[in-house]
């Protein structure tokens, strides 16, 4: 069972929803006539409100009412009669009435839980409808509290969100069913897993792709594509029902978000094979990496060396980079190469590629830092690198590649351009 809940001031249009006009099944009202239409019990709880306005005169009441919104799964909810979901709302209710102390979000291991002031809802009006025509198929239950309690007290609502977690985490318990977050953590390992899968399998990423082959597995995945750019992909999700997993919960170090899934795709591709000299490749689209290099090394006049049949790439990569008309000659360690292709992280929202991003990044390596800074502005980015950017006394290749990608990456940020007043 999931559970959640806030405070709003919304109270009558909540009303009209969680009873559908009079089409939901009421499950039990408490402090509330008997046979009002949805309007009457709403404006039952308005008159209470009024009876204690001059207690509230100083600072009165703008959020009325607290929405929960009850959910058990599927399987924990089979089968139900109106009692047993009148049952679990008591037991729920009992709950949330006893929590004094909330570990909230955001609070950090180690601090001490936050002390609230129980809230006092079985002493309150309220009344619970029951839907049975969400998305998912599951029945659920909505809840519309009134926020005095029956003497005139005002129903704490502090970390109301939390406390309903909490209390539907302590119903889960005594019956055994599984926790809420539990289930969560299995669904994102579980997906997290499918994509890697997938991403092995492909030969090249390509969203269209990607999504077909995540469907075919079963998972609900829906792209959210730029409203001008329908090719662009500015994230995506999965959903279960009416939970929610964005891509940002997935692998570790948000590595399959749209900015990093290209990156952690190239990491979990196999790396092309060489072949001896005169023997065609078993792919007929070589890698950008490969074309690349095999490009610089014949612009060198060293192509390859040939050991026992094997190709063998030049130790140093070797590449021309042309910015505003001029060449920029670029020469590094292909360790370098290797360690900043791999760091390139592709800004969210931008225009520029890997690639654009990665010759930035070149130039940074040799310096280039004119060049470097007028690229990235092309690209959408700006900025400099500042007057302190260089090379430390005892950096080697790798760690000042790995410095260049992420200046590079930084650089080719989409700038946000405000309106001056």
């Amino acid at each position: 069972m999931i559970a959640k809940a806030a405070a709003i001031q919304h109270g009558q249009a909540m009303t009209n929803y969680a009873t559908k006009n009079n089409r939901a099944d009421i499950v039990k009202t408490n402090h509330l006539s008997e046979n009002l239409p949805p309007m009457g019990m709403w404006d039952e709880m308005v008159l209470h409100q009024s009876m204690f306005k001059q207690k509230y005169s100083k600072k009165p009441i703008e959020l009325t009412s607290i929405r929960f919104e009850i959910s058990p799964s599927e399987e924990e909810a089979r089968n139900w009669t109106m009692e047993d979901w009148q049952r679990c709302l008591d037991e729920f209710i009992h709950e949330i009435d006893h929590i004094s102390k909330v570990n909230h979000i955001g609070k950090r291991k180690g601090k001490a839980a936050t002390s609230v002031k129980p809230t006092n809802i079985a002493n309150s009006q309220y009344f619970a409808a029951l839907h049975h025509d969400s998305k998912s198929g599951i029945p659920h239950l909505h809840l519309v509290v009134n926020r005095l309690d029956m003497d005139g007290n005002l129903n704490d609502v502090k970390f109301i969100g939390e406390r309903a977690v909490m209390a539907a985490k302590a119903v889960n318990q005594r019956h055994g069913w599984k926790d809420a977050m539990d289930i969560r953590k299995e669904r994102i390992a579980e997906i997290t897993n499918a994509c890697m899968d997938v991403l092995r399998s492909m030969s090249a990423f390509d969203w269209n792709v990607y999504t077909d082959r995540i469907r075919a597995k079963g998972y609900n995945i829906e792209l959210i594509r730029d409203k001008t750019d329908q090719a662009k992909v500015h994230g995506y999700r999965f959903k279960f029902g009416r939970s929610t997993i964005k891509a940002s919960e997935l692998g570790v170090g948000r590595s399959l978000t749209v900015s990093k899934i290209e990156n952690t795709f190239r990491r979990l591709s196999p790396q092309p094979t060489p072949v001896a000299v005169g023997q065609r490749p078993a792919s007929s689209v070589p890698s950008a990496t490969t074309m690349d290099s095999q490009n610089a090394a014949v612009s060198s006049g060293r192509s390859r060396t040939v050991n026992d049949g094997k190709l063998v790439l030049p130790a140093r990569l070797r590449k021309i980079i042309e910015v505003d008309g001029e060449r920029f000659n670029i020469v590094m360690p292909r360790t370098a190469y290797d360690t900043m292709n791999s760091c390139i992280e592709v800004p969210e929202n931008g225009s520029a590629s890997h690639n654009d991003i990665l010759n930035v990044a070149m130039l940074l390596f040799m310096n280039y830092l004119d060049a470097a800074t007028s690229m990235s502005e092309s690209c959408g980015g700006g900025g400099s690198p500042g007057s302190g950017w260089g090379r430390d006394k005892d950096e080697d290749d790798r760690d000042w590649a790995r410095r260049c990608a992420r200046q590079a990456s930084s650089l080719c940020k989409p700038i946000k351009r405000g309106m001056r007043r």
